[in-house]
């Protein structure tokens, strides 16, 4: 049996993307579309994100516009997935980085065993690379289990 499937409204896709801490970001390649996780936060309208040097930062540089997603998945019939379409932007300022930084350490409880960043490269978040997506659509599904 399955569920019901529906468009989730803005406010609960927000929801679940400031609930979420890990998505998936989808940029553009040479061979079509490279798509990998990332820890992030959702805060003032946008994904905060960092990253180690390497594949996934090289492509952002040449195709800022991403595709960025999230999903609750209980079941095949039981799911909720928010799809974010928007441009990305490297952080350079100083003050751009440490407010990036304190975002990230609030949505993560100041945590930081998610410092692995990118393909098994360990870097620090006061030595990562870091970025803003800033968010042009937002769209949500979700199929309620029956």
């Amino acid at each position: 049996m399955s569920g019901t499937l529906r468009e989730m409204p803005l406010s609960e896709c927000e929801e679940m993307l400031l609930a979420s801490r890990v998505g998936r970001i989808g940029v553009r390649s040479e061979a079509g579309v490279y798509i990998v996780p990332v820890a992030f936060a959702f805060a003032e309208g946008a994904i905060f994100g960092h990253s180690a040097p390497g594949k996934k930062m090289a492509l952002l540089r040449l195709w800022p516009h991403v595709g960025f997603q999230v999903d609750d998945v209980r079941g095949v019939t039981d799911w909720r997935s928010v799809l974010v379409q928007g441009k990305w932007h490297e952080l350079t300022e100083e003050a751009d980085k440490v407010h990036a930084r304190a975002v990230l350490l609030r949505a993560f409880d100041g945590n930081l065993w998610w410092a692995t960043a990118g393909h098994g490269h360990r870097t620090s978040l006061a030595d990562a690379m870091l970025y803003r997506i800033d968010i042009e659509e937002i769209s949500g599904r979700a199929q309620d289990g029956a």
